[in-house]
């Protein structure tokens, strides 16, 4: 998958927004003198501890990518994926983005991840008027309508209804929550919160843990002296995983989790804690060839070669087909104009076996989620 590993001269952050006014105003030559192949521009958290779902979604990106360049590309033309590191700091995220406009001339975003990676560029793109294809993170802070941004999967509120739904169906309602104080873990409270109004659960219980040894030692013994019924970790970063490993030996109730925590690597990490955990997930089952775009998922990173199907890359891979497929629609004289117009002629676009929509009004893309049990070798539904 090709990268931008050269970051020298990059943009200082004073510098960022007082350029994306130029930038705006240089985006109709840009694209006129855009020469091949087609330039897709990502900034993302790719080292960190948030590093894990974003470097596996690559994985995907990069097989949907050489799947259509091994056929001429769209118009004959190769898509490159021009990919920057930015460890989840929205500064380094919006310096990443101007960069990625003005040296690298990228034609639009795709895939920017985490929250804070998004946020941080969005700075920059909202001035530039440059389209976000597929941001990589279901928060609820981004999905207020915003016209140049097109999700492409469900977000957590929407995970979380599903959660809270099975917690009343099972009896589970007794649930701790507990999180972080950082900017995802006070967005994912409140859209539990939000869940809790909406199926009528008021057992459940907040728990703020400090992200130190001891906070997390004091965090363990009150989740345990409460004897939850079920829990819901929305503890993300270093100590997340430390966290739940030491909630786990204490607190045997059934466990549920987003998407984000979904992943192989993270779930290795956590060991033994993983197995018997409910993850919720924003795209079908990886292992399933009976869905045709899970068929066709697995014959391209197969061909990758040393890539192991999961749900984070088959997320990759379907993101990327969206946005290769708003670019043939777009047509060969496409400018950033028109691949909005294309992405809005989805009405429904069908995948096989998942289905977006999107309209001027809409870019939600796509509410679908599905529970599924970790066994400690593979997921179930």
């Amino acid at each position: 998958m090709p990268t931008v590993t050269d970051t020298t001269a990059l943009p200082t952050r004073r510098h960022v927004l007082q350029a994306t006014a130029a930038v705006a105003l240089a985006a109709p030559a840009l694209v006129r003198a855009q020469a091949e192949p087609w330039r897709i521009g990502q900034t993302a958290a790719l080292t960190g501890p948030l590093a894990f779902p974003f470097v596996e979604m690559n994985k995907g990106i990069a097989a949907a990518f050489k799947e259509v360049n091994d056929r001429g590309g769209i118009d004959g033309r190769p898509v490159e994926l021009v990919s920057l590191d930015d460890g989840g700091a929205p500064d380094k995220a919006a310096e990443n983005t101007l960069a990625l406009l003005q040296k690298e001339q990228v034609f639009t975003m795709f895939a920017c991840g985490g929250t804070t990676s998004v946020m941080g560029a969005l700075k920059v793109l909202a001035e530039a008027k440059v389209p976000l294809i597929a941001p990589a993170s279901g928060s609820d802070a981004l999905r207020p309508f915003n016209p140049l941004v097109f999700h492409t999967r469900a977000s957590y509120a929407q995970e979380l209804s599903k959660i809270v739904k099975q917690l009343g169906s099972t009896g589970f309602t007794k649930c701790a929550v507990p999180y972080f104080d950082n900017p995802f873990g006070k967005a994912t409270l409140a859209a539990f919160e939000a869940a809790a109004r909406e199926h009528n659960n008021t057992q459940w219980k907040p728990f703020l843990i400090a992200e130190t040894p001891e906070g997390i030692a004091k965090g363990v013994d009150e989740i345990a002296q409460w004897q939850p019924y079920s829990l819901i970790s929305l503890c993300i970063g270093a100590s997340g995983l430390p966290f739940f490993k030491a909630l786990r030996q204490r607190v045997k109730a059934p466990v549920f989790s987003l998407s984000f925590l979904g992943s192989r690597p993270v779930l290795s990490a956590m060991g033994e804690a993983s197995i018997g955990i409910t993850v919720a997930q924003v795209v079908p089952n990886p292992a399933n060839p009976a869905i045709p775009v899970v068929k066709a998922y697995q014959d391209s990173i197969r061909k990758m070669g040393g890539i192991e199907p999961g749900y984070s890359s088959l997320e990759g891979y379907v993101n990327a087909r969206i946005l290769l497929e708003g670019l043939r629609r777009a047509g060969r004289g496409a400018t950033r104009e028109k691949l909005v117009e294309a992405l809005h002629s989805m009405r429904p676009y069908d995948l096989g076996g998942f289905e977006v929509r999107y309209g001027p009004k809409d870019h939600s893309g796509t509410d679908f989620v599905e529970l599924t049990y970790f066994n400690g070798e593979r997921f179930r539904r």
